[in-house]
């Protein structure tokens, strides 16, 4: 028997792929902050990778926005922001504890707060992009 799920509940399948999206831009958004701290000194890193954090998040979710059978733009933005979080600190972990990759004047909070931004942006603006072909 098949009960069909109301509305408000989360498909499987889509939070298989939202969860998949969620790391590569975590993994992304990594290398990136890795290749900037190798390649710049610690302010323009930091600077580099907090316009560049969220140009890889807006990217990926626009990947992920791609088919109709997402989830809502807030909640794939939540998923895909708290996954790179806990990458970015367990990253510093891993370098053992060296904090300084992020400049103290952007932190880790701002490219955050700036990838939930551009997740959820291209969330709202994926159906007028992709308009009638998003399968």
């Amino acid at each position: 028997m098949h009960v069909p799920a109301s509305p408000g509940v989360l498909r499987t399948s889509s939070v298989a792929r939202m969860g998949v999206h969620a790391v590569v831009v975590a993994m992304l958004s990594a290398a990136l902050l890795l290749i900037l701290d190798l390649a710049f000194r610690q302010p323009t890193a930091s600077l580099l990778y907090t316009l560049g954090a969220p140009g890889v998040a807006g990217l990926v979710a626009l990947n992920y926005f791609h088919r109709r059978d997402t989830e809502e733009p807030l909640l794939a933005a939540i998923a895909f922001t708290a996954v790179t979080g806990l990458v970015d600190l367990a990253l510093v972990q891993v370098l053992d504890g060296r904090l300084a990759l992020v400049d103290p004047a952007f932190g880790f909070g701002f490219p955050l707060l700036l990838s939930f931004g551009a997740t959820g942006l291209a969330g709202e603006l994926a159906p007028r992009i992709f308009g009638e072909r998003m399968a």
